[in-house]
């Protein structure tokens, strides 16, 4: 199904730096021009990010009444900080002292509870999480929401926050395998919306195709599931690669896929396009400077599964 994109949203720093406290985009999102302080008082890091990205996307699309808006937020950590204060106060405490805000704000969908009820949103509201391949996953799952009816129209939110301090409290309190596996992670934060509708608006930006796919990855494969999503590959295609690892190896297989046909082929990183909400918040960045012009292919790969966003004209 094609999609159109009425408006666009973005919240992060510290794009081409290395991720610290002072390149932290949580730590300055202006989070009280656009919540009220009985709402924002509940909010986690993550919330904070894609409440703000969102409402800057609505703002785009000049929507004034978001209560037959779906919202679809795609995130693969969630609430990490919340979830780290979780961790570490149960291996401290053994749970006996445990504040009863932590709970129901470290499971994934707490951002997209917070902002529907601050909206006022009474659509379906759906939290997705794939990985590096959320952002992706959040507007396929938007994208199937409209094509069945559910939804006419739909906002498209994806992040994750991060927290140079999570290895060194996590290990402080006894959750070594936690810190450990954290400390490896390495990605920058931000949080990026869009909305999206079947038809053009009147601030038309572009239009696009989304798809995640199980796959072995192959020249012979990538190209069946383009065809299967009707991707036509020119010499105005510029493709852009995001992969967890293995970054060669996809960039090989497209460039042996298509590389005699589309313009361009380029690997998006370090930065945001490593980030776990680097699809939409590629794809939001692209907009940002300009309506489409080009045909651009976004391509991400995680664990045998591929998904591209495809935006045209």
């Amino acid at each position: 199904m094609r999609l159109y994109i009425h408006g666009i949203g973005f919240v992060g720093r510290g794009v081409d730096a290395p991720f610290t406290r002072e390149t932290a985009a949580a730590e300055a999102v202006p989070i009280a021009d656009v919540a009220k302080p009985g709402l924002r008082r509940r909010f986690g890091p993550l919330a904070k990010l894609t409440y703000v990205a969102a409402r800057k996307a609505l703002a785009d699309a000049a929507v004034a009444d978001t209560a037959s808006l779906a919202v679809v937020t795609g995130t693969a950590l969630g609430e990490a900080t919340v979830s780290v204060d979780l961790i570490s106060q149960i291996h401290a405490t053994r749970g006996r002292t445990l504040s009863p805000k932590l709970v129901p704000n470290s499971v994934h969908n707490a951002p997209a509870g917070h902002f529907t009820i601050g909206e006022g949103v009474r659509s379906p509201s759906v939290t997705v999480s794939q990985g590096w391949l959320s952002g992706e996953a959040s507007l396929a799952a938007a994208a199937d929401l409209i094509a069945s009816g559910i939804a006419q129209s739909a906002l498209v939110i994806a992040g994750d926050q991060a927290d140079p301090d999570w290895s060194g409290r996590l290990a402080s309190a006894g959750a070594n395998t936690w810190a450990k596996a954290l400390a490896k992670a390495g990605f920058q934060e931000c949080a990026a919306a869009v909305v999206v509708g079947p038809k053009p608006a009147g601030r038309r930006l572009g239009s696009l195709k989304v798809a995640v796919e199980r796959m072995h990855l192959s020249p012979e494969a990538l190209l069946q599931i383009l065809e299967k999503h009707g991707v036509r590959l020119d010499a105005q295609t510029d493709v852009r690669l995001r992969c967890g690892a293995g970054a060669d190896v996809l960039k090989d297989t497209v460039a042996s896929a298509c590389g005699n046909i589309v313009g361009s082929i380029r690997v998006d990183g370090p930065g945001l396009g490593t980030a776990q909400g680097g699809g939409l918040s590629n794809l939001v960045l692209a907009l940002r400077e300009g309506p489409a012009v080009n045909n651009t292919l976004f391509i991400g790969f995680e664990l045998n599964d591929l998904a591209f966003i495809y935006l045209t004209e």
